[in-house]
């Protein structure tokens, strides 16, 4: 078709009415689900999307939805966001992209709130922004994802970062490492991510299995890069040249560790492992091959999704905190 589709084109093309098209696009609960799969399957055929400006005159929503993420430097954050995007346009919404450096400010707060979005994911949050979160809270559907605030106050999808710091411990532990590291941010415990504390607090309690004869070493980088993780390795292997198992709190900081260790004449994993946390997709490059926990991003954005176009409908939902398991992917930085 060489015009714009309209919604009663869409309607002709599944035989079903404009009003169910309607319905369909705004997710409403009283559509059969065969219907709802026809309508969704002409719509992504045809590529339709709706007037925003008529949406947002019927509806008083504009289909859009905020995505806050914390820095593209990580590259685990642009894969969120790509999966997050590719969601929610199934679901009929566009996404505004919120990069956030650090702590939120007034000027954050008041922009998101007095936004035209319909909602918003967050992705960056801090314990020291959940005053500020609250106030985004009151005038928006608010949805944390990858991070939480140590409170209830708002849903919560996240996956389970003490248990993946405990599994890497209990790996060490039970392949007879006899020196083993940690390496990660030097920031103060309450600036810290929940990710970074939980993965911190798994694996020491995993590590209280050493037996006396074992060490311990930690080494903290200035932030979360590779340059950064390549010289806090350095650092680590010249004052304890007999470790031979580093756990690093992120993915990229572990690419600069095992550099890094290969720069000092280490041979990886002969001589000394390397594992890391998030699975970003350099870490799977044949180059790299680096062992890591693996975060189960794409149920995380389903669930994320999920719940956020249920309090859009339903705003007086109790908010819950859902926690999915990850994994510990083996590949040739350990044995």
């Amino acid at each position: 078709m060489s015009k714009r589709l309209t919604s009663i084109d869409i309607a002709n093309l599944a035989g079903v009415s404009q009003t169910t098209v309607s319905r369909v696009l705004q997710d409403l609960p009283s559509v059969k689900p065969e219907t709802k799969a026809r309508v969704l399957k002409v719509i992504q055929d045809y590529e339709y999307s709706p007037s925003a400006a008529a949406r947002q005159m019927k509806t008083r929503r504009s289909g859009t939805v905020a995505v806050v993420i914390a820095s593209l430097s990580n590259p685990l954050y642009p894969m969120l966001l790509q999966l997050l995007v590719d969601r929610l346009a199934s679901r009929g919404f566009r996404t505004t992209v919120w990069e956030l450096e650090g702590k939120m400010d007034e000027a954050t707060v008041r922009a998101l709130a007095e936004s035209a979005t319909d909602g918003v994911i967050f992705a960056a949050a801090l314990d020291e922004s959940r005053e500020m979160l609250t106030r985004v809270a009151a005038e928006k559907p608010i949805i944390l994802i990858h991070r939480s605030v140590g409170t209830d106050l708002f849903d919560t999808i996240v996956s389970d970062n003490y248990a993946g710091g405990r599994r890497v411990a209990d790996y060490f532990v039970s392949a007879g490492r006899k020196c083993i590291g940690l390496i990660s941010a030097a920031s103060s415990k309450s600036s810290k991510a929940s990710t970074i504390r939980e993965r911190e607090r798994g694996f020491m309690e995993g590590l209280g299995a050493l037996s006396q004869g074992n060490a311990f070493v930690r080494a903290d980088a200035a932030d979360f890069s590779y340059e950064y993780g390549f010289r806090t390795m350095q650092t680590l292997l010249a004052e304890r040249p007999d470790v031979d198992a580093v756990f690093c709190t992120n993915d990229i900081v572990a690419i600069g560790a095992l550099d890094a260790a290969r720069h000092s004449g280490k041979q990886v994993p002969g001589e000394l492992w390397v594992v890391g946390y998030d699975d970003i997709p350099m870490a799977r490059w044949e180059c790299i091959s680096l062992s890591t926990v693996q975060q189960p991003l794409p149920a995380m954005v389903e669930q994320v999704v999920d719940r956020l176009q249920r309090r859009m409908t339903t705003p007086d939902l109790a908010p819950y905190t859902f926690v999915l398991p990850n994994d510990l992917v083996l590949r040739r930085t350990t044995s």
